[in-house]
């Protein structure tokens, strides 16, 4: 799949270890067209090849299906950083999500959250308006165009 901007998540190698985290855990890259964010990946649940495969599988669910996601952390929290991705036509709509406390409860239970079992558990595209003061405001989204 191609698209009209860089898209991409990798582990950012050059990342500074800004906090004083667990050694292990390391430091993952998503860019989308000129947006770019660094994140924690914590190894108390997932290795790091856990995050790296469930990128790759992304990659492949996305190619036959019209939603997929990008696990960015997994914590004992509970909690799930996630960026979930919706194919609508030609584009590729990118949202950040958590799944955490009574949410990872009643989405996921106390089924196991695995790189291949991560696509059963992606939210659902939260696309409402909500009123900031005299404001309405989009949910914050990043669009990518797939190329044919």
């Amino acid at each position: 799949m191609k698209f009209d901007s860089p898209f991409t998540i990798e582990i950012d190698h050059d990342a500074k270890k800004q906090i004083d985290l667990d050694p292990r855990g390391a430091y993952g890259r998503i860019t989308i067209g000129d947006f770019w964010e660094n994140f924690y990946m914590s190894p108390s649940i997932w290795k790091i090849e856990d995050y790296v495969k469930q990128w790759n599988l992304t990659w492949k669910h996305l190619e036959t299906h019209d939603t997929s996601v990008f696990v960015a952390n997994v914590q004992l929290n509970p909690m799930v950083i996630l960026w979930p991705l919706y194919k609508i036509e030609n584009n590729i709509y990118i949202q950040n999500a958590f799944i955490i406390s009574k949410s990872y409860k009643k989405m996921i239970g106390k089924n196991p959250y695995t790189p291949k079992t991560s696509f059963l558990y992606i939210p659902k595209r939260d696309n409402t308006p909500t009123k900031f003061g005299k404001q309405i405001l989009k949910p914050s989204e990043w669009e990518v165009k797939i190329i044919p």
